[in-house]
């Protein structure tokens, strides 16, 4: 019986980080695996050391020092899956207080609300739940479209569309083209543009998604943005040119073959 113990616990230890990864975000999951990682943890660094304690006292044994092996790294591994990262940590205290009484516009000492903090996260769920309860404005929807383009995450913009949202609309003068240009986000850039925003809007300090882009150093964003029609020959208030913002030689040569010799 004792030859089927070891590996029927590693196969159940498996199991439980495979469900780990496959609930992964999932807020009673990860509680419930949490503590079956840290029992699994716990019961193969004891089996770890016991195999290697037999191994070593009693006669030498390849096998037991194999067990032994095994234990530690997936007690290694199990450990480091016990823990979730900060970006999911913030996703569940958004969901958990998404399904409180807590209102979900409110704003914090930050300027944020769960909706604007749900969007910014890409949990298009809590998204969809706070449209159809909370029934925000425009502006606040707006304010939320931000932050998903500012992250690149084109489902939460298209959620958002669905309740009246426009490519073309802006917070506090900011396109939200803008906003993901200032991030390098392609995809959000490519949805808005695909969806009505206009490449060569300016913001409300007449720079535009491509001088933008440029500042972030996001080769992508300032190719995206010049095969959707994006002018390279626009100024900003002060006179310059996304050429004159490039801080890499491979910046400045994709701008330059677009203008004008001179």
């Amino acid at each position: 019986m004792r030859d089927y113990l070891n590996p029927l616990f590693t196969l159940v230890v498996i199991a439980v980080m495979a469900w780990r990864c496959a609930t992964d975000g999932e807020v009673a999951a990860t509680r419930l695996d949490g503590w079956l990682l840290t029992l699994c943890v716990v019961g193969l660094i004891v089996n770890g050391a016991l195999s290697l304690a037999r191994a070593l006292t009693r006669r030498p044994s390849l096998m037991l020092v194999i067990w032994a092996v095994i234990y530690l790294v997936l007690g290694c591994c199990a450990w480091s899956m016990r823990f979730i990262s900060p970006e999911e940590e913030e996703a569940l205290y958004v969901e958990q207080r998404s399904a409180s009484q807590v209102d979900p516009l409110a704003l914090d000492a930050e300027g944020e609300s769960l909706f604007t903090r749900a969007a910014a996260l890409g949990k298009v769920r809590d998204v969809e739940h706070i449209l159809n309860t909370a029934s925000p404005t425009a502006d606040q929807i707006a304010r939320a479209a931000l932050r998903a383009a500012e992250n690149n995450h084109i489902h939460v913009l298209q959620t958002l569309a669905k309740s009246g949202l426009s490519a073309t609309a802006s917070v506090d003068g900011l396109p939200l083209l803008h906003a993901a240009a200032q991030n390098g986000a392609c995809e959000a850039m490519d949805w808005l543009i695909l969806s009505g925003a206009r490449a060569n809007e300016r913001d409300a300090s007449g720079s535009t998604a491509l001088i933008q882009a440029t500042l972030s150093e996001s080769l992508p964003a300032v190719k995206l943005l010049l095969e959707r029609g994006a002018d390279p020959k626009l100024r900003d208030e002060e006179g310059k040119r996304a050429l004159d913002y490039a801080r890499s030689p491979e910046m400045a040569e994709l701008l330059t073959p677009t203008l004008p010799a001179s």
